[in-house]
């Protein structure tokens, strides 16, 4: 199992800059992809939006292509020409006022103008080593989806086991609430049959109690349960991506053990099915996570 957040960076020289890949994604319910490239780099967005969609399948993926000077191509220039005409109308201003010297290079590097930033440019013959580049600082945020991947997995399996432990007593909860309702309805039967001066059939009692139980009895909610909770375990166990299923059995989990609420007549039933939501929903919030 992934997690949904990851970050991985890489720097690759070419022969006209240095250019910085940083790749990060976070969660999201499906894909979305989002390319920065400076403006003569678009032409491989295409080809980086696949690469992302090969790696990963959910995730709000982030790639950056960040272009830096290199040493044999500086970032910028000195326009002489506007540095010497800044340069002579100074000298001319300064005999006119009476002011003597001439202005030096800290005085005209101010000057607007003068330093111009130039666009760095990267040809299409270095296109297939940023592709290398942009598919390395993918991997190694696929990485760290897969190292936080593998801390989740400790946490949902400790979920997974208390959730378990809560059925199980729900289980046995279900099974006392069912034998009280039946001795209290055999008795209320009893009670309301001596005051209306009519003989009832033992076996007719147990009969009608026995229905009345079955309408509350959860066994079959809780089996579910136990089911789902059972492929939980074994979902969390695979590599492969599994996010939406999980998050799919938490959906199935959570219908089942409302019905188990509703159907409850007895106060620790309706005890443990609350803890049993409480557990649930700390699943679901690091399923939300997850690949």
């Amino acid at each position: 199992m992934r997690s949904m957040t990851g970050f991985g960076s890489i720097q690759i020289p070419t022969q006209h800059a240095r250019i910085r890949i940083e790749v990060s994604s976070v969660n999201k319910r499906g894909l979305e992809v989002i390319v920065f490239t400076p403006g003569e780099l678009t032409r491989l967005e295409r080809q980086i939006r696949e690469e992302v969609a090969e790696a990963v399948a959910r995730g709000k993926v982030t790639v950056a292509v960040l272009l830096e000077s290199s040493s044999t191509q500086n970032a910028r220039s000195l326009d002489l020409e506007k540095a010497a005409s800044y340069a002579a109308q100074l000298r001319t201003a300064g005999k006119r006022l009476g002011v003597s010297g001439g202005p030096t290079w800290s005085d005209l590097l101010g000057l607007p103008g003068v330093v111009v930033n130039t666009q760095l440019s990267i040809p299409p013959s270095e296109d297939r080593k940023i592709v290398v580049g942009v598919r390395a600082a993918i991997g190694k945020m696929v990485d760290s989806r897969e190292r936080e991947g593998r801390h989740m997995v400790v946490i949902l399996r400790a979920h997974l086991k208390k959730m378990e432990g809560v059925r199980g007593k729900m289980e046995k909860a279900a099974g006392c609430m069912r034998r009280k309702q039946g001795e209290r309805l055999c008795a209320r039967l009893r009670e309301l049959a001596g005051e209306a001066g009519v003989a009832l059939e033992p076996d007719r009692v147990v009969r009608e109690a026995a229905t009345a139980a079955d309408r509350g009895d959860v066994t079959e909610e809780l089996n579910r349960i136990r089911a789902h909770l059972v492929e939980a375990n074994s979902l969390v166990s695979t590599q492969a991506p599994g996010g939406r299923t999980l998050e799919f059995l938490i959906q199935e989990i959570q219908r089942e053990v409302n019905t188990v609420g509703s159907k409850s007549g007895e106060l620790e039933l309706t005890r443990l099915a609350i803890d049993f939501k409480s557990e649930l929903e700390k699943l679901r919030e690091q399923a939300a996570n997850l690949e």
